[in-house]
């Protein structure tokens, strides 16, 4: 069984420009996460810096680039980003928008297509962005009958999901303390 950790990149110095670096708080932060850091077989991100300095600072490379990582949110996804303080907010939003159901779902093979580059028991560390990441893992907890609760996914967090032949067969939150 594969294991893809996918988690929301690090904070950035700038919300305003796309290409900004880390933040000196998300540097520290990354500095954490890496110091329990299991070893990863492959570590891939986002094309954006903050994504890629991201999955650089925890697992200590970065393996590629994955586009697939950094799709159009779209919808009312898109513009009530902000406004998405809880899991169960980015649920509702899926029975709402139609358009945000699909987004999720059209980002499940992206995961399970990236799970799939490495063997069996290895991990994968992917770096991605806030609503990309909660989105589908709300719908592989509700396949698994699994609850993600709490606050949306801040930085550094996401969901660690277990692969078994091509499928999730488990999630779980990963919180920063």
């Amino acid at each position: 069984m594969s294991v893809l950790e996918i988690r929301r990149h690090a904070e950035r110095v700038n919300r305003a420009d796309d290409q900004s670096a880390l933040s000196v708080a998300g540097r520290a932060m990354c500095e954490r996460l890496a110091k329990d850091a299991p070893t990863y077989s492959l570590v891939v991100s986002s094309p954006l810096p903050r994504a890629k300095e991201t999955a650089e600072r925890i697992a200590g490379r970065l393996d590629g680039v994955d586009p697939a990582l950094l799709p159009d949110l779209g919808g009312a996804a898109a513009k009530m980003f902000g406004e998405m303080r809880t899991l169960a907010d980015w649920a509702r939003l899926m029975r709402d928008d139609e358009s945000a159901r699909h987004f999720a779902e059209e980002q499940l093979p992206t995961w399970t297509r990236i799970a799939a580059r490495v063997a069996d028991r290895d991990r994968v560390l992917a770096v991605s962005h806030g609503g990309i990441v909660d989105l589908p893992a709300i719908v592989i907890a509700a396949r698994l009958g699994a609850k993600l609760d709490g606050a949306s996914f801040g930085y550094g967090e996401g969901v660690r999901v277990t692969y078994a032949k091509g499928a999730p067969v488990k999630i779980e939150e990963l919180r920063v303390r």
